[in-house]
């Protein structure tokens, strides 16, 4: 007769992980090194860092590269050793910038390479004022890059986002005030944004720095082809926005080659939605979305 017995895992040493970034260039903060216990066979690190200020991002990425081999021994057996760090710096125009990376030292290299790589990434999308940039521990999740309120369009930033080196797609999201207006796009590498001429539409929007209560939001969604058939999505509101104050921002779209897919919404004469799509530089209505304020608008034109 056999007695099986269940041993619980015992928690994990943390002193290596402690010994190990203590006193570490560019490390300027004493390790937090915390451990959960995810089952009863298993458990995980975490372990929090702080970044010297204007830490140089290869040598923040030479320090990842390098715990993970030095403390390959360490993370055996463990469900997952996550770096949790954070480092502030100054941008090209004197403003804050926070970076953020998340790395599992369990993971295998080339997972770690390519997270760094779009780490690198990220940090040559600074040409302007970016308030915080967060790559993800998920090297499929979107790069998060927060731009503080500027006054134009980065456009050769934001609606260039490149692809790794070995051609893999990368996606990014950007947050941006521009003037009075709200702008966030979800955007990926494999998606031409060259020709959305998003200064002309913001341009052709309400002024938001006169009221504010009436900021405008434009989105515009390009994950990847699939979303709207394959078209780069865009949607625009502004309060209680009327049908003639939405005639110039349709117009702006007027003659651009596309391919778009938009959404305006207008308050009066009555609330509307109203999409159209632009293919070949011509609008019309969507033809799963028809409007009476929609075939009115594109009649103006």
């Amino acid at each position: 007769m056999h007695i099986w017995m269940r041993i619980p895992a015992p928690e994990p040493d943390t002193t290596p992980f402690s010994d190990y970034f203590s006193g570490r260039t560019p490390v300027t903060s004493e390790p937090n090194v915390n451990t959960k216990k995810e089952s009863r066979k298993s458990w995980g690190v975490r372990i929090f860092l702080t970044l010297e200020q204007n830490t140089p991002v290869d040598d923040a990425i030479t320090l990842f590269q390098s715990a993970h081999t030095d403390l390959a021994e360490s993370v055996k057996g463990l469900e997952y050793a996550t770096l949790i760090i954070g480092w502030n710096g100054t941008g090209p125009a004197g403003e804050d910038l926070h970076t953020s990376i998340d790395v599992d030292l369990v993971r295998p290299r080339s997972e770690l390479d390519f997270q760094c790589e779009r780490l690198r990434i990220a940090a040559g999308l600074n040409q302007g004022s970016i308030g915080a940039v967060g790559i993800p521990l998920e090297t499929d999740e979107a790069i998060s890059i927060g731009h503080v309120q500027t006054d134009t369009l980065p456009a050769d930033v934001v609606l260039a986002p490149p692809a790794a080196a070995d051609g893999t797609v990368l996606t990014y999201e950007d947050g941006l005030e521009i003037g009075g207006t709200s702008l966030r796009i979800s955007a990926s590498s494999d998606v031409d944004l060259s020709v959305v001429p998003l200064d002309a539409v913001l341009a052709a929007l309400p002024d938001g720095t006169e009221d504010p209560t009436r900021e405008p939001h434009v989105r515009l969604d390009a994950v990847g082809p699939g979303y709207a058939d394959g078209l780069p999505g865009i949607e625009i509101y502004a309060q209680d926005l009327t049908l003639d104050e939405a005639e110039p921002i349709l117009r702006a779209f007027d003659g651009a080659e596309g391919p778009h897919a938009i959404k305006i919404r207008v308050a009066s004469p009555q609330e509307a939605d109203m999409q159209f799509l632009l293919t070949d530089g011509v609008l019309a209505e969507d033809p799963s979305w028809k409007t009476e304020e929609a075939t009115e608008l594109l009649g103006r034109l």
